[in-house]
């Protein structure tokens, strides 16, 4: 009877290798195929997610490095390394020079309060779409900085203008800001979208993230509330549900202007994160190989803070039983500066969200605790009337200034002014390979023998057991190695198994020694739970973003893992010649293997991007959420790879980061590129692109 994982290795991946048994017949093989043309299957079926459990295991690990300090000066040297890592890996900024073009667009006066529809610059020639609820009088007010979580329509959607208006109501300025790339600030003027997946993603691959693009947003919110008169500055506060929750613990934890932090149904703790459903602008990169979510919380010390979490929450991530594994390493922290009375939480018998329970008690808690006043006679919370998307509006649908820039507008503009500034000219091999695996996040070397056990299947197949340098270890078929000079490895994501047995049999019969291997987070390699949670993602976005907080990434991992088997091949069998087929995603990475293992002789990839340059940003993108590296191209994008590369490599249908197909003019202008970079670098290899 067919297994549920062989069902799903037949639609996923490689298709290689689940199977119900690998006892040996009375030969001594396993003739599991009356076709030895046929790929057999070579693993036990088993409901465990080896893959998801890893990773949680060693998230788990990482968490029980995390312990409070001892004393004062050990937490300020510490607190120190905190920051400095939190900058480096978000590549957040600080603009406070710069001049921040405030404008009111629209004003509406309204029961209780003035609302303000205003634009601001957050960075150099980047205008910030916003709404001020300002209370009636003159002020000196108390102003609390409102961050929205991931409601596509930012500003608008109604659980968030509520926080605004009962801060308002309660004499209290707020300011909401859309999150970059939600509300007004998407691709398309009030055409919402998701601001993370392939979103982030492309910011990643230009050096940003969207964390960092958030938090430099947010500085600059704060900057703009000390510049209005109406404003006192010693009583600016800040918060937010669940992604605005987390704005508020990063914005907070690096801006000592926060007087009390009130973050709600999103603090647990970072470990939780992985192999969870949680947002990438909730991504620290290599988080969890420095830093707990406990020591963030630490950082706000001894500054008010409280955590509002709902005991009804449906996430893991931000379940109080977390929040309170975070408390308590936090809290002592706050004891060191004799401050644990500023440091609270609060559970709330609701699921996740603002709801108007919460928003009374965040009244309340910033009266007590921001302004030093007993709360006056609350409102009714929860009739309060939601004010319209056209009321709240900054600009008239299309009249939306190029200011106001969408995250693929500023990768195509941060992409375009990297790639002005990069001279081929000064380009050192042996610099920029090394600076390639920095960005992989790997140290790929051959090492004088890979461990490996083998097995026969049939009188085609035997699977190889190859343990890596690292510890990883990978599951291989070969055919017919004996009989060949040439090896042909293939490496797919999703290829059907009739294409895929078609290929195998085109390249054996082409003379070629076969190689199958199921890559990380592929085939009988892949995560069901990971799966379940990209439900409406991207594939193996749950996969990617977990590898990112423990300091890898998909693709870096998958070069690794190509260039290593090439290696394999090469000292087990020392063929002629060592060639790559591999598609879409695992083109790249066999492109990048082959610039940093010279036993490649050639790549030949179908349905590949030939650059990182976003033409079109779109959420559902033909590659997974694999696809992306850190500062790709900061680094010189995939030409340059291609450049270095001495393996001979053949492109097919070649494609763009978001899937979409080149055309032959594209074609000929990246073919005319790398030319140029071959030249420059006096590379031999041949290189041929095509439609």
């Amino acid at each position: 009877m067919k297994s549920k994982l062989q069902t799903i290795s037949a639609v996923i991946a490689s298709l290689l290798f689940t199977a119900h048994s690998t006892i040996p017949s009375p030969s001594g093989k396993i003739n599991m195929s009356k076709n030895n043309d046929s790929i057999p299957t070579i693993v036990n079926d088993s409901d465990v997610d080896l893959l998801a459990n890893g990773l949680k295991l060693e998230a788990a690990r990482q968490f029980k490095k995390f312990i409070a300090p001892q004393n004062l000066q050990q937490w300020q040297t510490r607190k120190n390394a905190i920051h400095q890592f939190i900058q480096e890996k978000t590549n957040y900024k600080r603009f406070h020079n710069l001049p921040l073009k405030y404008t009111e667009h629209k004003i509406n006066k309204l029961e209780g309060f003035e609302l303000k529809n205003i634009t601001f610059q957050t960075r150099p020639k980047t205008l910030t779409t916003a709404n001020l609820y300002k209370p009636e009088g003159n002020g000196p007010f108390p102003a609390v900085l409102v961050m929205m979580g991931h409601s596509r329509n930012g500003k608008f959607y109604d659980n968030y203008q509520l926080v605004g208006q009962d801060l308002a109501k309660n004499g209290y300025v707020a300011l909401l800001v859309d999150p970059w790339g939600a509300g007004e600030r998407t691709t398309e003027h009030l055409n919402f979208e998701y601001h993370g997946s392939h979103m982030g993603g492309h910011l990643i691959d230009i050096g940003e993230t969207l964390m960092g693009m958030q938090i430099t947003d947010n500085l600059r919110a704060v900057d703009l509330l000390e510049s209005l008169a109406y404003v006192d500055k010693n009583l600016i506060a800040a918060t937010g549900a669940s992604g605005g929750g987390n704005q508020t613990m990063w914005i907070a934890a690096v801006d000592e202007r926060i007087k009390a932090a009130l973050p709600v149904v999103s603090v647990g703790t970072f470990e939780s994160y992985v192999m969870n459903a949680n947002c990438i602008c909730e991504l620290l990169p290599d988080g969890l190989t420095f830093v707990e979510e406990s020591e963030i919380l630490g950082l706000i010390a001894p500054r008010k803070l409280s955590l509002f979490n709902a005991l009804h929450d449906s996430n893991k991530a931000f379940f109080p039983s977390e929040m309170f594994r975070s408390h308590r390493i936090a809290n002592q922290i706050y004891k060191l500066h004799h401050a644990e009375t500023n440091f609270s939480y609060q559970l709330f018998n609701t699921t996740h969200g603002y709801w108007a329970e919460q928003r009374h008690a965040m009244i309340s808690w910033f009266n007590e605790n921001l302004i030093q006043k007993k709360a006056p006679q609350s409102s009714n919370y929860a009739t309060l009337p939601t004010l319209s998307q056209s009321t709240l509006q900054v600009f008239d649908q299309g009249m939306r200034p190029q200011e106001v820039l969408s995250t693929q507008a500023y990768c195509q503009q941060t992409a375009a002014d990297l790639m002005s500034k990069f001279d081929p000219k000064k380009i050192n091999r042996d610099r920029q390979l090394l600076q390639l695996q920095k960005h992989l996040q790997i140290d790929f070397a051959t090492p004088p023998k890979y461990r490996n056990t083998k097995t026969s299947i049939n009188e085609t197949w035997d699977r190889y057991d190859i343990k890596l340098p690292n510890g990883t270890e990978l599951l291989a078929l070969i055919a017919n190695p004996s009989k060949a000079k040439k090896f042909k490895l293939i490496f797919t994501t999703d290829l059907p198994k009739k294409q895929l047995n078609d290929t195998v049999r085109k390249y054996r019969d082409q003379g070629f020694a076969v190689l199958l291997s199921d890559l990380t987070g592929l085939g009988n390699n892949s995560s069901s739970v990971g799966r379940n949670f990209d439900n409406g993602l991207p594939k193996l976005h749950t996969l990617s973003r977990s590898q990112h907080w423990l300091g890898r990434s998909m693709m870096g991992i998958w070069t690794e893992q190509i260039a290593h088997l090439a290696s394999f091949i090469k000292q087990n069998f020392n063929p002629q010649n060592i060639e790559i087929h591999a598609e879409k995603e695992l083109g790249v990475a066999s492109i990048l293997a082959a610039t940093l293992n010279e036993q490649i002789n050639h790549v030949e990839t179908y349905e590949t991007p030939i650059s990182y340059l976003v033409r079109q940003a779109k959420l559902d993108s033909f590659y997974s959420q694999a696809i992306h590296i850190p500062s790709i191209i900061n680094w010189g994008d995939l030409p340059l790879a291609a450049a270095l590369a001495p393996a001979d490599i053949s492109m097919h249908s070649l494609r763009d980061i978001a899937g979409d197909s080149l055309s032959q003019s594209d074609i000929t202008d990246a073919q005319e590129k790398i030319a140029s970079l071959k030249t420059i670098l006096k590379s031999k290899s041949k290189i041929k692109l095509l439609h």
